[in-house]
């Protein structure tokens, strides 16, 4: 399997500088390229004949010198990186790609390692046209490292990812497993195969800092365009959203390693953050919340731990079976936070029979006891 090690760059000012203009390049090839296929497309469209062959990375080389400077392999992955996005586009799961904005755009370039110009010696990690730059590993793998990807924040802060290839650890059989209700009140509504249900508050970390936020946000507002003021100003903005982000992740982290370290078997509901978020009066707390990291943290750790992730059906009525007898009391509003089954007479709070119905999928659903492909890891 393929797992990504993140660590903190040290560069020198000089290795930092070339780091920037590696980024700025991987940027100009891939809107160059996306520029060009546009114009390819539009061309064989008026004319009515075949479509050119799209240009490569190198062939721009002559009309921009400045691109020799550059990792070529960054740029061939700029490109396809590219490609990657039309064959989404073209599979109807993205919008046409777009191009990369270098105050926008999250600022990276990947390269591979051939032959060893990718390593670790000395507490330094060897980057291809850069060189060994100091670097904080605070975690040892063992694998061969495939690629690399130096990516830069709006701080000026570098990372390096190292996607290192290692083997597949073995399937843990069922011992505990857990149903997990996600929500805006509580962050996890989380009931195990004790019955025992814990409730996660929701930290809100961006309402937490919102204040801090406008603030700095005003504060640059106020700043003359150009200035090195402004420039003072636009980097504690930065730092400050940096911060909401770190702790935000930190959370998530420490909350999916508990959860995949306790159970051998995680049910989790599926949410569309995206589709609920057209709700103006929730956008901000959804989108604060993190719910679709979350769950991709639970995936690639299940996969690493040897657990099993159930990712219930996005029409699972989670919410409107009763636990107790199963029947449907039909659809509730966010605002009816208990409820009482017609049926059986028994009282609910929303979150805990949501998490006790997901738990109970876990019990018909687990590998090997027939669990239906759309439920499975």
């Amino acid at each position: 399997m393929l797992k990504g090690y993140k660590y903190r760059l040290h560069p020198t000012a000089a290795q930092a500088e070339f780091l920037v203009r590696t980024i700025g390049c991987a940027r100009f090839i891939y809107n160059k390229l996306l520029e060009d296929r546009i114009a390819i497309h539009e061309e064989a469209k008026a004319s009515g004949g075949p479509r050119q062959k799209p240009p490569t990375p190198a062939s721009y080389k002559p009309l921009f010198p400045f691109l020799a400077e550059a990792d070529s392999l960054a740029l061939a992955n700029a490109k396809l990186h590219l490609d990657a996005a039309f064959a989404r586009f073209f599979a109807g799961t993205a919008a046409f790609p777009v191009f990369k904005s270098r105050r926008k755009s999250r600022a990276s370039y990947t390269t591979n390692n051939q032959h060893g110009t990718i390593r670790i010696e000395a507490g330094k990690v060897r980057l291809p046209k850069v060189g060994f730059v100091r670097f904080t590993q605070h975690r040892i793998f063992d694998g061969e490292i495939r690629s690399a990807t130096v990516s830069m924040t709006k701080t000026g802060t570098f990372f390096v990812s190292l996607l290192v290839e290692q083997g597949d650890e073995p399937w843990v059989p069922a011992e505990h497993k857990v149903g997990i209700d996600l929500g805006l009140e509580h962050f996890a509504v989380m009931t195990n195969d004790a019955l025992v249900t814990e409730k996660i508050a929701n930290p809100r970390h961006l309402r937490q800092g919102e204040a801090r936020l406008k603030r700095a946000q005003r504060a640059l507002s106020r700043k003359k365009p150009g200035s090195r003021n402004r420039e003072k100003a636009r980097l504690l903005l930065a730092k400050k959203h940096e911060k909401v982000r770190n702790r935000r992740h930190d959370f998530l982290h420490k909350l999916s390693r508990r959860i995949v370290d306790e159970n051998q078997v995680v049910v989790v509901e599926t949410l569309k953050p995206r589709e609920m978020m057209q709700d103006r009066r929730l956008a901000k707390s959804i989108g604060d919340v993190g719910w679709g990291e979350f769950v991709r943290q639970l995936e690639y750790k299940a996969r690493l731990y040897g657990r099993t992730l159930i990712k219930a059906d996005p029409w699972f009525a989670s919410t409107q079976v009763c636990s107790a007898c199963g029947e449907n009391g039909g659809r509730k509003e966010l605002d009816v936070r208990e409820w009482t089954c017609g049926a059986c007479g028994a009282y609910h709070d929303r979150d805990v029979n949501a998490s006790l119905n997901l738990l109970r999928l876990a019990d018909r659903n687990i590998p090997g006891q027939g669990l239906p492909d759309e439920l499975g890891p």
